[in-house]
């Protein structure tokens, strides 16, 4: 059986170079803020850029508390542009998340897991690509889907007090505010017996 402790490193480190090549491909910052590295024995590109990487590590912490609770359903990272008098939802990454009891004690679960997460992020920069180019002025921010108790407990926690929480308005809110239609992609992602992490992409046309 699987460490819960450990199952939540590999979600979150995966979630975080998602969010990376995300906003790297999708040039929502400067190509000049990151830097290459190797994860699952591939390059990535990671954010040296210390606000965004605050953000980010802040943003985390709080989805890493949430799921080893078993309350974090689903990360959400919605590009959009802050337009008066309403802001306009450009895209929406959705990964969606399950909690199971994961097996990772022998090797060639591991290795799977790893040839997966590889072969998800190797075809995820072109997945990327095709999408229209984003405006120069869009932006982007993190919603974590829990419960409304979790949501409270969260708020309660000592060590998370630094982390901006929120009400968020519902996806069918948002969307009615805009009067937008929208077109789900499937991107690939690593949904394996030993772990549950399901992305797609929303573009609002």
């Amino acid at each position: 059986m699987m460490n819960a402790s450990l199952e939540t490193d590999i979600v979150i480190e995966l979630v975080e170079i998602y969010i990376n090549t995300i906003l790297f491909a999708r040039q929502l910052y400067p190509a000049g803020i990151f830097r290459e590295r190797r994860a699952y024995n591939i390059p990535v590109h990671i954010s040296i850029f210390k606000p965004l990487n605050e953000y980010l590590a802040r943003t985390l912490r709080a989805a890493r508390e949430l799921k080893n609770r078993r309350k974090l359903h689903k990360i959400e990272l919605v590009v959009f542009r802050e337009e008066p008098p309403a802001a306009t939802t450009l895209e929406s990454y959705v990964f969606e998340l399950e909690d199971r009891d994961f097996s990772l004690q022998s090797d060639d679960n591991l290795l799977e897991l790893e040839e997966q997460i590889r072969k998800s992020l190797l075809s995820l920069d072109g997945r990327l690509k095709a999408l229209k180019k984003l405006p120069s002025d869009a932006t982007f921010k993190v919603l974590l889907h829990t419960t409304e108790a979790a949501y409270v407990a969260l708020g309660n926690c000592s060590s998370l007090q630094k982390f901006p929480l929120v009400k968020d308005a519902s996806q069918e809110e948002r969307k009615l505010g805009v009067q937008q239609q929208s077109s789900v992609q499937l991107l690939p992602v690593s949904h394996t017996p030993t772990v549950g992490v399901q992305l797609y992409v929303e573009e609002y046309l």
